[in-house]
């Protein structure tokens, strides 16, 4: 009897995982789950794992309130962003996005009314295959901002964006640089370039019309949000540092994506400056 009863708890708790699973309110569970062992398996093939880079971001789970995704994720593209630049580079990403909200089913990502709308911060490494060039500075070591945009862009339209269905025809990323400051103390280092802007590009909100890859991460589109056809512009502020890195032959950027500058500012100050950057 006891057995048979056990055997009954253990149905039910089999169903129950199954339902919380396969509903919206199980979306951040399939997300940790997917994410956490993929991007686990993308750091063996990181930069930072093949030339010993210490480079941790805190996640989400480092603040007190929910705002972002509770941990770092790691993305390698080195054939994509080499044909996109027409050079040959190493290319890791470290990136986080807007959290859960409870039972909600849906990254606040997708949320016209969050302030992690639309949202990114993290980290790229960039290392050229020439050993003498410095990826996204110009011989006199200012900053080529055109070279710099090209990175974000590339990341925005090619890996974001088409991994929630929008079409390439339709995806935009432009920038307008408001400002540039140099000779910038920032998470242990002198000497990086900061840059402020402007940026025009797609909001994530979209109809639903069947499984795109990115689901996997920032769950589906709901419904619930208003919008005006699929993937419309829209503007948002975004924030770089920027440094070439002589040991590692590298350019690191930190950089944050919000609708406004307050979220920039407060990701700045709570979670991105406390980057750490070593052997």
């Amino acid at each position: 009897m006891k057995k048979q009863k056990r055997l009954w708890i253990l149905i039910l708790v089999l169903l129950l995982c199954v339902v919380l699973l396969f509903s919206p309110v199980g979306a951040p569970i399939r997300s940790y789950a997917v994410m956490r062992p993929y991007s686990a398996f993308c750091y063996r093939d990181s930069i930072m794992k093949k030339d010993s880079i210490h480079f941790r971001i805190p996640g989400g789970a480092s603040t007190e309130k929910p705002d972002w995704y509770p941990f770092m994720m790691t993305f390698n593209d080195n054939e994509g962003l080499s044909r996109y630049l027409g050079e040959q580079v190493e290319f890791t990403i470290l990136y986080s996005f807007g959290y859960f909200p409870l039972l909600k089913g849906t990254s606040s990502y997708y949320d016209p009314g969050s302030d992690y709308y639309s949202s990114f911060y993290g980290g790229y490494i960039i290392k050229p295959g020439d050993k003498s060039r410095r990826f996204g500075f110009l011989p006199d070591g200012k900053i080529n901002a055109e070279e710099i945009v090209k990175v974000p862009e590339y990341d925005q339209r090619a890996l974001v964006l088409s991994s929630i269905g929008c079409p390439w025809e339709q995806s935009v990323f432009r920038e307008e640089i408001s400002s540039i400051q140099y000779a910038v103390q920032y998470a242990g280092y002198r000497d990086w370039a900061r840059i402020d802007s402007g940026i025009r590009t797609n909001s994530p909100v979209h109809q639903y019309r069947g499984f795109q890859q990115g689901y996997l991460q920032y769950g589906k589109p709901q419904g619930r949000f208003s919008y005006s056809g699929d993937f419309p512009v829209i503007d948002l502020e975004g924030r770089v540092y920027v440094r070439y890195f002589e040991k590692y032959q590298a350019t690191i950027v930190l950089y944050i994506m919000a609708p406004s500058l307050d979220t920039v500012n407060e990701c700045d100050r709570e979670i991105l400056s406390k980057t750490a950057i070593g052997t």
